[in-house]
């Protein structure tokens, strides 16, 4: 039947001489087509016949065609092996993304169930009773220490994370006095910890041969402080407050709109902190403490003395001093012992007395930072009431060590100096004395107000990155000049969002007030901002819709959502308006600006150039 249709269309090959050249069928089976499974169609098999009489009569003209479809074919495999390739990346990817998906925990104990072995694991604050997978080694997880982990997956534990020196750094937390034995047997032991209550606390396999005596301290692990695992160096005067400077990646570099205030810290420092040579030539008073102040938080008060405190790490080789550093957040001096408050203050200021007493080679600069220093109480006084003595315990305690640190303990030789800075939103609520030269009181500045420029400056930080993609001029661009995303998107941006009346408000006289994004907004709201649009362009690029870049709509959206959030959080708590804006008059209404009426703001578009 195949062939009948073959002569009909092809009667050449009927009956003639002309059989000899090549039958189509005979063409079909040397391409490797099985007639039998893969029956051509009427057209394939017109072509075949149109490709043999075109072979015989003109030869040559095949050529182009057989290279033609060569260099398809080598094309199509080419594509071929690089979707192979997509696809095994794809599986590798998705095999990291199960393997990562795993839990990191704590191993507790392994024992044996009528299921065979188990592992209890701690997962927060419960314990859980785990399978343990063949090829995790039971002799390994016995040798794991306290600080060290296991990894859970899907209720099953596949391997350990153990050996890695960053691992027990990590887990170094407060430091404890030891007191006495519990219980020896069960390795259980009394501690002191730093003006709290004496509390008990299990000691780690690695102690339980240590001699310990009254004097010993231990260091409680982070994440289970009822267990100590290493003892303290002798020589040393840890404290519980004491910051790493070397974990600090703040640098001033990171900072905007700061510079002159910056320069004014570190003026001071040098004339009469360091060379106080010079500073006594000209008269200048030692410097004992720097008040920090700003009418609304998120301003950059902590991550200024922080950049400072990593500058003068940086520096300390090249100036010849060390640096080291404490920070007290807000009510960490607080407990509910009367005069407990007093005497973690004590506790504090004896370690950095310890700390003067230990022989060194060189000036040494001690950096006390006190967050939210309006914490620490106020003293009563005819206005000014206050309930309990203990109120102000810490703040009595404070002011008599600043005193006590005035009378000349930077005279010794090397000198050793202590340098306190208080940062608060509510410099009215900040004791009177703690305001005084010889205290907070030497240097007293006050955050520079944000400005269009600052705040540009601010998201310009968080803009830097040659990889980051931006959408300009209709294109996806990356390595782009910070000066040509100011210009193009940010500052755009900004101009049109810094001036938006997002809050109304209206005084006992009935006078309405506007309220403009740009006095309610603090640099972290900027921040903020600019991390929220690179992570709209990201999520964009992780799902595979839209354009994965940072674009102007990106930026002012993310904008217009921070300015409206501060104007709900006014709005719910009209005392935030008042304090921030410095309002001297009664408010009776507050309303922030119905999202819809911005709309007009995210349709502003900027072509960039």
């Amino acid at each position: 039947m195949l062939h009948d249709f073959l002569s009909s269309i092809f009667p050449k090959l009927k009956g003639t001489k002309q059989m000899s050249a090549p039958n189509p069928l005979d063409a079909l089976r040397a391409a490797g087509i099985n007639l039998q499974n893969e029956a051509p169609s009427p057209r394939d098999l017109h072509r075949v016949v149109q490709l043999i009489e075109r072979s015989r009569s003109d030869p040559y003209s095949l050529v182009p065609d057989v290279l033609r479809a060569q260099r398809e074919l080598y094309q199509a495999k080419q594509s071929c092996a690089a979707a192979t390739h997509a696809a095994d990346q794809l599986n590798d990817l998705m095999q990291t993304m199960v393997q990562s998906a795993s839990d990191f925990c704590h191993l507790v104990s392994v024992r044996e169930t009528e299921d065979g072995t188990r592992a209890v694991c701690a997962l927060g604050d419960r314990w859980r009773e785990l399978a343990i997978h063949p090829d995790c080694e039971l002799e390994e997880l016995e040798q794991l220490q306290p600080w060290e982990f296991v990894a859970v997956h899907e209720n099953v534990v596949v391997g350990t994370w153990r050996d890695d020196p960053e691992l027990f750094a990590h887990a170094h937390g407060e430091v404890v006095t030891f007191k006495a034995f519990v219980d020896r047997q069960a390795h259980l032991v009394e501690v002191s910890r730093n003006g709290h209550e004496d509390s008990i606390v299990e000691l780690a396999k690695s102690l339980w041969n240590c001699e310990l005596t009254p004097h010993s301290r231990l260091i409680l692990q982070r994440d289970n402080p009822h267990r100590a695992i290493a003892l303290a160096d002798a020589d040393q005067a840890p404290s519980q407050f004491e910051i790493p400077i070397e974990n600090i990646d703040m640098r001033l570099d990171d900072l905007a709109g700061v510079e002159d205030i910056a320069t004014r810290i570190l003026e001071d420092i040098f004339l009469r902190i360091l060379r106080t040579d010079i500073g006594e030539t000209f008269g200048l008073e030692p410097m004992r403490g720097v008040l920090l102040c700003s009418e609304k938080p998120g301003m950059g008060k902590s991550k200024l003395v922080s950049a400072i405190a990593r500058w003068l790490y940086d520096e300390r080789e090249a100036s010849g001093f060390d640096v080291v550093l404490y920070e007290i957040k807000p009510n960490e001096t607080k407990i509910v012992w009367h005069g407990g408050d007093a005497k973690i203050i004590r506790e504090l200021w004896g370690k950095i007395r310890a700390r003067q007493a230990q022989p060194r080679e060189r000036p040494l600069i001690q950096i006390v930072v006190f967050d939210e220093v309006d914490s620490l109480g106020r003293r009563g006084n005819a206005n000014d009431v206050v309930t309990s003595s203990a109120q102000n315990d810490a703040l009595t305690a404070m002011l008599a060590e600043m005193d006590g640190l005035a009378r000349g303990d930077s005279h010794c030789d090397p000198p050793a100096h202590v340098l306190c800075f208080g940062m608060t939103n509510r410099p009215d609520r900040v004791d009177a004395a703690a305001k005084r030269p010889g205290r907070f009181g030497d240097l007293v500045l006050s955050m520079p107000a944000i400005t269009l420029q600052s705040a540009e400056d601010v998201m310009a930080i968080y803009a830097r990155g040659s990889e980051l993609p931006w959408q300009l001029g209709g294109e996806i661009c990356v390595d782009v000049e910070l000066d040509r995303i100011r210009s193009t998107i940010l500052h755009p941006a900004l101009a049109s969002v810094f001036n938006a009346v997002v809050i109304h408000y209206k005084t006992d006289t009935q006078q309405n007030v506007d309220v403009t994004a740009g006095e309610i907004m603090a640099n972290v709201h900027f921040m903020d901002a600019m991390n929220a649009a690179k992570k709209r362009a990201a999520i964009r690029c992780w799902h595979k819709s839209g354009i994965p870049a940072v674009g102007y709509d990106d930026v002012i959206d993310c904008l217009l959502d921070s300015a409206l959030s501060v104007a709900q959080q006014m709005e719910a708590d009209p005392e935030m308006l008042i304090r921030q804006l410095q309002v001297k008059v009664p408010v009776t209404r507050i309303d922030a600006v119905d999202k819809r009426e911005l709309a007009e703001h995210r349709f502003l578009r900027v072509h960039s150039a």
